[in-house]
C-alpha cells in the first residue's frame, strides 16, 4: 500500500529520489550487517553486557562531540558531495578490519571510524529528502525510508551477516560491506548538486570559521526554542533511537540470561521488532488520517512503555516458572520466548508510530537554510540521550540483570509522554493535520 501510494504520487518516477533510496538500501544494509557481526563477535569473546554496551558507546561518542558542527558543515556544503564522501570513507573504514585482522581492538576501532563518518552522513541524507521530494509526498517518502531502514535492518542484521559469516566467514562479509558502501557512493553521485548557504564566512581563518559555526548553532537552538512542536519531535525521535541503542547493547545478554539461548539467537528479538516496524508503517497512513499525528505519537509512547514493562518482567516470570517446574526444567521456556517475540513486534510497531510522523513534521516546517543544522542537533540529541544510558546499562545489567534497565527506560518514556502531552495536543491556527505540537 505504501509503494502503491508513492507510485500514484509520482514518487517512484522521481530519479533523484530513487537514487537516494537505493543508496540508502545499500548503505543501511551494509551498516547493519557490520553492526550485527561486531556485536556477536564482541559478545562471544567477552560474554559481557558491559563490553557490548561499550561497542555501541563507541558508535555514539563521535556524534556527541561533532553532530551539531556536522549539521553546520552540511548546510554549508554540497550535500551530494557529502553523501558520496561519507559512503566512500565508510568503505575505507571497514577495509581496516580486512587489513589488520579480527580482534577486539580492531572491532572497536572500525566501529568508531564508521560512526565518526556517519555523523556527517545522517544530516546530509535527512536534509536532502525535502529538496528532491514534493511537500505533499514527504509522509510517503519518510514512510518508504523508514520501511527501508527497518527492511535493511532485517536484511543486514538477520540475513546477510549471519549467512555470510556461517558459510564464508567474516572476511567475506566485510568485503561485501565495502562493495556495498562503494556502490552507494556511486548512486549518490547521480543526485543533483545542492546549493550551500552563500552567506559570507568572513576571512578564511580557522578562528573566524569556528565563530561562524557557533553562531549558526546558536541560530538553530534559538529556532528550536521558538518552535516547541519541532523541538518535541526531535526529543521523540532521539528517545526512540536511544531505546534501540540500549536494546541492541542488551540483546545478546538478554537471550543468554533470560531465554537461556546462545548470543547469536538475539535475532529472536530484532527480527520481530523489524517486522513490527513494517507492520506499523502499513497502518500508519490510515491511523494518522483517522486520529491525527499527535494521537498516533502518544499511542506509540504508551505502547512502548507497556512493551518495556513486559520485557522487564520476563526474566523474573521465567525464573518463577522454572522453580515451579519439577527439577527446575525448561518446559515453560517456549511460552516466555513467544511472549518476548510478540513484545518485540509490538515495540517495533510503536517505534514506527513515533518516528515517521515526527520526522515528517520536522521536514515540512523547517526552512531550507537551517535544515542541516537542526538535523545536526537531532543527531547530537540522539547521542547525548544515549551516552549516559549506555555507560550505565551494561554494568547495571551485569550486576542486577536486565529488568532494572527496562524499568528505568519505561519510566523515562512515561515522563516524556507526560511532559510533552500539552504540546502534542496543540493545534496550529491553520489546522495543520500533520502537526505534532
Amino acid at each position: 500500500m505504501q509503494i502503491q501510494t508513492a507510485a500514484e504520487r509520482g514518487l517512484l518516477r522521481n530519479r533523484a529520489f530513487l537514487a537516494l533510496w537505493s543508496a540508502q538500501i545499500l548503505s543501511m544494509t551494509a551498516a547493519n550487517a557490520l553492526t550485527s557481526a561486531l556485536i556477536v563477535f564482541v559478545a562471544e569473546i567477552t560474554k559481557s553486557n558491559t563490553s557490548s554496551s561499550f561497542l555501541i558507546l563507541l558508535a555514539i561518542f563521535p556524534a556527541v562531540a561533532f553532530a551539531i558542527f556536522a549539521g553546520v558543515f552540511v548546510d554549508r556544503s554540497d550535500r551530494r558531495l557529502v553523501l558520496i564522501t561519507t559512503n566512500a570513507l565508510r568503505a575505507a573504514a571497514v577495509a581496516v578490519i580486512l587489513v589488520f585482522g579480527q580482534d577486539l581492538l580492531t572491532a572497536y576501532l572500525v566501529n568508531f571510524l564508521v560512526a565518526a563518518v556517519t555523523v556527517f552522513f545522517v544530516p546530509a541524507e535527512a536534509a536532502t529528502i525535502p529538496s528532491i521530494v514534493r511537500r505533499s509526498d514527504l509522509l510517503v517518502a519518510n514512510s518508504l525510508f523508514t520501511f527501508t531502514f527497518n527492511g535493511a535492518f532485517l536484511l543486514g542484521f538477520i540475513i546477510l551477516a549471519p549467512l555470510l559469516v556461517a558459510f564464508a566467514g567474516f572476511p567475506a562479509l566485510f568485503a561485501t560491506i565495502v562493495a556495498m558502501f562503494v556502490a552507494a557512493a556511486f548512486l549518490c553521485g547521480t543526485l543533483p548538486p545542492s546549493e550551500p548557504i552563500t552567506a559570507p564566512l568572513g576571512v578564511d581563518v580557522a578562528g573566524e570559521a569556528v565563530g561562524r559555526s557557533r553562531r549558526d548553532i546558536g541560530e538553530a537552538l534559538r529556532y528550536l526554542a521558538r518552535s516547541p512542536r519541532i523541538a518535541w519531535s526531535l526529543v521523540y525521535i532521539a528517545l526512540t533511537y536511544t531505546l534501540i541503542a540500549v536494546a541492541g547493547g542488551l540483546a545478546p545478554g538478554y537471550v543468554r540470561e533470560v531465554l537461556l539461548l546462545p548470543e547469536r539467537a538475539f535475532a529472536l528479538l530484532v527480527a520481530p521488532a523489524g517486522i513490527g516496524v513494517i507492520a506499523g508503517l502499513g497502518v500508519l497512513n490510515v491511523a494518522t488520517r483517522r486520529i491525527g499525528h499527535s494521537h498516533v505519537v502518544g499511542i506509540g509512547l504508551v505502547t512502548i512503555v507497556g512493551a518495556l514493562a513486559v520485557l522487564a518482567a520476563a526474566r523474573p516470570m521465567a525464573g518463577l516458572a522454572r522453580r515451579a517446574t519439577v527439577g527446575g526444567g525448561l518446559e515453560g521456556l517456549p511460552y516466555f520466548v513467544g511472549l518476548v517475540i510478540l513484545t518485540a513486534f509490538v515495540f517495533g510497531a510503536a517505534y514506527a508510530f513515533i518516528t515517521v510522523p515526527s520526522m515528517t513534521m520536522i521536514q515540512e516546517e523547517l526552512p531550507e537554510l537551517i535544515r542541516g543544522r537542526v538535523f545536526g542537533v537531532l543527531n547530537a540529541l540522539v547521542s547525548v540521550f544515549s551516552l549516559l544510558p549506555l555507560v550505565l546499562v551494561g554494568p547495571v545489567a551485569d550486576i542486577w540483570g536486565v529488568a532494572p534497565v527496562f524499568v528505568g527506560c519505561a519510566a523515562v518514556v512515561t515522563v516524556v509522554w507526560i511532559l510533552g502531552r500539552d504540546v502534542r495536543k496543540h493545534r496550529s491556527a491553520s489546522g495543520d493535520a500533520a502537526s505534532l505540537g
